[in-house]
C-alpha cells in the first residue's frame, strides 16, 4: 500500500509553509496539508484531520503540528505508517507554560495578535535569516492567513494537551525527530533525548531556528525523503 504523507503546520503558519517541501519531495499527488479550525482541543483537530486522511499515513508535524500528529497517532495507531516530529516534543505543558499561553491567548483576543507575532520573530528564526526579506514577508503573510482566532484557540489547545511520550515510545512504525541548529522554543538537546528514549531516528539541520520548514525547506525535504525510503 502506498503511503500518504500528511503535513501538519505549526502556530502562526498555514499549510502553504509545506508547499516547497512537498514539491521537492515530488509527492504532491499523495500528500495532504490540512488547515485547522480555531478549536481549543488537540484531539478534536486530530479527528478532523483523520476525516480527510486515508490509512497508511505518514504524519509530519512541525511544532504545534507535532502535537496534532501525536494525537492522531494516539487515536489510530494502526493507520499510521510513520511519524516525524519537526521542532516538536511529546510532553505536556507545565503550569507556568499554561499560564503564559493563556496570557498570549487573551492578548490575541484583545486585538494584539500582530504585536505578539512581531515580538517572537527574533526568537523563532536563526539570526542569519532575520535579514532575509523574502522570509520575513513570508512570515507576515503566513501570520495574516493564520489569524488571531486560530492563535488564541491553539494556544489553549497546547495548554490542555496531555503528555504523549508513551504513545510515541510504544509505536512500532517508523519514527523520526528533526531539530535545527538553534531552537530557542524547544531545546534541540531535549528533542535528541526524546528520539533516544523513543527509538526514533534523529537529524539536526543547520542554518535554521524553530521555523525550520520555512528556513531550510530543501534540507528538510532531503531528510524526509531519505527517511521515507525505509517506509
Amino acid at each position: 500500500m502506498t503511503a500518504h504523507w500528511v503535513f501538519l503546520h505549526g502556530i502562526n503558519n498555514t499549510p502553504r509553509v509545506w508547499t516547497p517541501i512537498i514539491q521537492a519531495m515530488a509527492i504532491t499527488a499523495r500528500s495532504l496539508s490540512p488547515e485547522y479550525p480555531a478549536t481549543a482541543d488537540i484531539d478534536a483537530i486530530a479527528r478532523l484531520v483523520w476525516d480527510e486522511c486515508p490509512d497508511n499515513a505518514v504524519l509530519v508535524g512541525h511544532s504545534f503540528g507535532g502535537y496534532v500528529a501525536l494525537a492522531m497517532l494516539a487515536q489510530r495507531p494502526a493507520a499510521v505508517a510513520g511519524i516525524a516530529l519537526v521542532n516538536s516534543h511529546a510532553r505536556a505543558d507545565t503550569e507556568a507554560a499554561q499560564a503564559i499561553r493563556e496570557q498570549s491567548a487573551q492578548a490575541a483576543d484583545a486585538g494584539k495578535y500582530s504585536q505578539l507575532v512581531e515580538a517572537v520573530t527574533k526568537r523563532v528564526y536563526h539570526p542569519d535569516n532575520l535579514s532575509n526579506g523574502h522570509l520575513m514577508r513570508h512570515r507576515e503573510a503566513e501570520a495574516i492567513g493564520y489569524g488571531a482566532a486560530r492563535f488564541a484557540a491553539h494556544q489553549r489547545a497546547c495548554a490542555r494537551r496531555p503528555d504523549r511520550e508513551a504513545v510515541l515510545r510504544q509505536f512500532t512504525g517508523a519514527k523520526l525527530v528533526v531539530t535545527s541548529e538553534i531552537d530557542l522554543v524547544i531545546d534541540p538537546a531535549e528533542q535528541r533525548s526524546l528520539a533516544q528514549r523513543c527509538g526514533a531516528a534523529f537529524h539536526s539541520i543547520g542554518g535554521a531556528g524553530h521555523m525550520l520548514p520555512a528556513e531550510q525547506p530543501q534540507r528538510l525535504a532531503a531528510h524526509l525523503t531519505a527517511w521515507g525510503r525505509a517506509l
